[in-house]
């Protein structure tokens, strides 16, 4: 909801969501098998979101170091997070309507660097029933 307010009423132009370098949810997601013989815990269940991510990088990274695909797990896990937003119809729409802008966004802390990128939706106006 209150993404919602902050789009449709405050009136934002732009949502950016930011990966880091180094991150210890990417390495677990990557190091983890995931395969229903660990036992379930509170980590395993906050980067389930980035399995998508972690498929992507392994069928076009899958011969790298474990540190190379963390990564570009770590850029891809952005990508994967902006797709989530297409979720949102205020967000649809006011991708529709060019009234908002999502990019994503990457800090490696080591480097002292910053990526900024956008990814290009083909979208329609949500449906309204």
């Amino acid at each position: 909801m209150q993404m919602k307010v902050l789009i449709s009423f405050i009136q934002v132009q732009e949502i950016v969501v930011i990966g880091h370098s180094a991150c210890g949810g990417i390495k677990g997601l990557m190091s983890f098998p995931f395969d229903g013989n660990n036992s379930t815990d509170f980590i395993e269940d906050w980067v389930k979101i980035g399995i998508p991510a972690k498929t992507k990088v392994l069928a076009e990274h899958g011969g790298e170091p474990l540190g190379v695909q963390c990564t570009h797990c770590e850029k891809e896990a952005v990508n994967v997070s902006l797709g989530n937003l297409l979720s949102y119809p205020f967000v649809r729409d006011g991708l529709v309507k060019k009234t908002l802008g999502i990019k994503g966004g990457y800090y490696d802390f080591v480097k002292g660097s910053f990526e900024l990128w956008s990814l290009q939706f083909q979208l329609s106006s949500s449906l309204s029933v």
